[in-house]
Order: structure tokens, then C-alpha cells, then sequence
């Protein structure tokens, strides 16, 4: 199988009460309903793996890289306590 940046290897699902905050809706915030392996990084031998939060905004869910790539790093994210 091929990977690309971006791609779910697996997921596990997150405790009730984990949730993210993003930078501009501090006031907010939004449920974690997983954690994600995402690959990271991938060339000819070698791929690179991290583990995301897979969370949901506005009815879209998310991994921290979809996030990044779709509204840009000004946007930040972070785990945050309930």
C-alpha cells in the first residue's frame, strides 16, 4: 500500500472529555473523538509517522495535519483540558 502526507494509518478512540482549542475561538471548544497515526512524511524508504488528535468543527472532523493544510498554521491548534 501506498502512503501519502496526510493519510490515516490507524485510529483509537479518545477518552469524553478531550477537546482542542483553536487559536482565534478561544471561547470555544471543540471534541476530540480520536486519535490518529498520520503519516507525516514519505520518501523512497522511509516514512515518517506522527499521533493527531481527530477532531470535529463545525461538523467537519480534522487531523492536525488536514487542519494545517486547510486553514494554514496562523490558525493554531492545541489539546487543551475541558
Amino acid at each position: 500500500m501506498k502512503y501519502i502526507a496526510g493519510s490515516v494509518i490507524a485510529l483509537t478512540p479518545a477518552s469524553p472529555n478531550a477537546v482542542v482549542e483553536i487559536s482565534d475561538r478561544k471561547l470555544q471548544k471543540f471534541p476530540i473523538v480520536a486519535w490518529a497515526a498520520v503519516c507525516t512524511h514519505v520518501d523512497d524508504d522511509s516514512m515518517e509517522t506522527s499521533v493527531e488528535p481527530v477532531f470535529v468543527v463545525d461538523g467537519e472532523t480534522y487531523t492536525t495535519f488536514d487542519w494545517y493544510r486547510t486553514h494554514g498554521p496562523e490558525r493554531g491548534i492545541k489539546v487543551a483540558p475541558r
